[in-house]
């Protein structure tokens, strides 16, 4: 499954196995990314990052979140157009990692080694997501059109619900989205291999990733503005803060990719919140605008 209509002549991103092939991406790809440019976000999926995440028991490096957290840290202080893009790639993978079948996770971890951008739709505040209903071979996504917008990702993920209401996952190609007119929905049909069925603790970890990464990068952007003349002392106490609540869901998010335990939802409830107070007290303006 999952055969993009982005399968074009270009060069395949070189395998980051170790922490160190990470860092020495971000090196090689900040000065490219310094001036905030939108445009020079395109140059994230040559640049072997999106795949970093990608578990060691599918062929990827399992990289350390406390990496990943540096990552995003040091984007949002090159470009915030590149970190936010990385930061919903690695929330979509997050809902991926506990969903669906080996095989459909084997084959969406195969297109974000070829350089493929995921990205996951954050469902509005009190709309139920779209339900699947048949439409001959394949479903569609009934009043799915609305909340959907055309981003940079290739693949975008949908939260919606099955004929029994189960949670479901629904993955669009973004290039095969098509629209009836200009003020139209678009017509959302899903192929049966695209639609995984949402794990049990799926979307709690995905907020915990939102969180975490959201102040990763509010933590990248502050610390640069600590370093400019006459920035507040006091700062950086809150910066201190955060950076120990970072290390510490660093720990507790590897602790639950690795050795699968029974989730405390009431336990991720407090580190989001505590990460997204942390990361208010920094300032709040400067952290992606996105949610889970």
């Amino acid at each position: 499954m999952v055969v993009s209509t982005a399968d074009r002549l270009r060069p395949v991103p070189v395998a980051l196995t170790r922490e160190a092939d990470v860092l020495a991406a971000l090196d090689r790809l900040g000065p490219s990314a310094t001036g905030h440019n939108p445009d020079q976000a395109s140059n994230l999926p040559t640049t072997g990052l999106l795949a970093m995440s990608i578990p060691a028991s599918f062929g990827g490096a399992d990289i350390s979140n406390l990496i990943v957290a540096e990552a995003v840290s040091r984007l949002a202080i090159w470009n915030a157009k590149a970190a936010e893009q990385l930061l919903r790639h690695l929330v979509a993978l997050e809902l991926v990692r506990t969903s669906g079948s080996a095989e459909q996770r084997r084959a969406i971890y195969g297109r974000v080694v070829l350089g493929d951008v995921f990205d996951l739709s954050a469902p509005r505040e009190g709309v139920p997501p779209p339900r699947l209903v048949p439409s001959g071979l394949a479903f569609a996504l009934d009043n799915g059109g609305s909340d959907f917008e055309i981003g940079a990702a290739d693949w975008q993920i949908i939260r919606a619900s099955g004929s029994g209401s189960e949670p479901m996952a629904a993955i669009l190609d973004s290039k095969r989205v098509l629209f009836g007119g200009d003020d139209a929905s678009p017509e959302l049909t899903v192929h049966p291999d695209y639609i995984l069925s949402l794990g049990v603790n799926a979307d709690c970890l995905a907020q915990l990733m939102t969180a975490f990464l959201m102040a990763a990068a509010a933590h990248g952007r502050v610390s640069a503005k600590t370093l400019t003349s006459g920035a507040d002392p006091s700062v950086a106490i809150e910066l201190e803060l955060l950076d120990a609540m970072i290390q510490k869901a660093a720990s507790l998010i590897d602790g639950i990719q690795v050795d699968d335990p029974p989730i405390d939802l009431a336990q991720i409830d407090r580190f989001c919140l505590a990460l997204d107070t942390a990361r208010s007290r920094c300032s709040a303006d400067h952290s992606p605008a996105i949610r889970s």
